[in-house]
């Protein structure tokens, strides 16, 4: 049987939680679900942007790669923070994934160009900048009223964590993977958080990672790269993208099919069960299922090559 999920308030917009400033407990644990969903929500574009690379003179992929982990990582440890304080991340559910393409990200952010499952080009790219850029202009308030990001958002988390000073269930179970660790102290969970800051925007004046694997440019410069086909490099004082070339590599095309049985059922169905799984590592400690992610790496891009777009929907039993 299908994990049923309980009556859950209407979830609150970036704007509603910003403007709160401090937290209550109750709306801390809803801000780390939507931090949840904001996280997850950018996987699939950038997981199907990488599975179209085909040949990839500059290394794409790898960059992709480092990109689409550490989102993964973010999702994770923002399930991590949820369950520290008490809460319990709620994924296994259909109503967890996005619908493709996305007129706004979760929690109310609009996006002019919209997030949709492509090949990697420079209007995706493009797309990508748009989601990754540092201050967030795509706001989630009216253009008259002050603005509210994503940044902000995270702030006001990092303002609840300070002044709340919430307790932290020593023997919260978390999702442990090579780049996410247990939530154990209050100081923990707000580096946490600069940490999933930092690695898409960088930090104020610079588009370095302050911490991580080893350093690097954060998602936003990454993409910007790619972009524009030079490397960024700072000369003296200051950045700018004016190193060598970057040349974007060939993709497979793909697209929506509307072919019975359906092709992404078996995708489908991998990535419910991961889901599934995934929510017990939070409810009953168990490891996460590792073969699962690899496995619903290996249909996707099987069914990419073959030119078809991976649905990234919850299996409901039809084909």
């Amino acid at each position: 049987m299908d994990p049923v999920t309980a009556d859950v308030p209407r979830m609150k917009t970036i704007r509603e939680y910003v403007e709160a400033r401090i937290l209550s407990l109750d709306d801390l644990k809803g801000a780390l679900q939507l931090a949840m969903r904001l996280e997850f929500a950018t996987i699939p574009p950038y997981l199907c942007a990488q599975w179209s690379v085909q040949n990839d003179p500059d290394r794409t992929e790898g960059v992709l790669h480092r990109i689409v982990s550490q989102e993964m990582g973010h999702f994770a440890l923002a399930g991590n923070l949820l369950a520290a304080v008490g809460g319990r991340p709620s994924i296994a559910h259909a109503d967890f994934l996005p619908s493709y393409p996305l007129s706004e990200l979760p929690g109310g952010i609009p996006q002019e160009l919209p997030v949709d499952l492509k090949p990697l080009r420079r209007e995706q790219l493009a797309v990508f900048m748009q989601i990754e850029y540092p201050e967030f202009p795509p706001i989630a308030l009216q253009a008259e009223l002050p603005p509210a990001t994503i940044g902000a958002f995270y702030d006001t988390i990092i303002a609840t964590f300070q002044a709340v000073k919430p307790d932290i269930d020593q023997d919260a179970h978390a999702v442990e993977l090579p780049a996410t660790n247990p939530i154990r102290t209050v100081a923990d969970a707000i580096d946490t958080i600069d940490r999933i800051k930092s690695e898409g925007e960088g930090t104020q004046g610079s588009p370095e990672e302050p911490s991580g694997d080893g350093g690097g440019h954060a998602h936003y410069y990454l993409f910007k790269e790619l972009y524009v086909q030079k490397r960024l490099v700072k000369v003296g004082e200051k950045w700018s993208f004016s190193g060598s070339p970057v040349t974007l590599p060939d993709v497979y095309d793909f697209g929506s099919s509307q072919a019975r049985p359906n092709p992404s059922a078996e995708f489908n169905r991998t990535l419910k069960q991961l889901l599934i799984d995934l929510e017990t590592c939070w409810t009953n400690g168990a490891p996460p299922n590792v073969a699962a992610m690899f496995r619903l790496q290996m249909i996707g891009r099987d069914l990419i090559k073959r030119g078809i777009r991976p649905e990234f929907r919850w299996d409901d039993g039809s084909a």
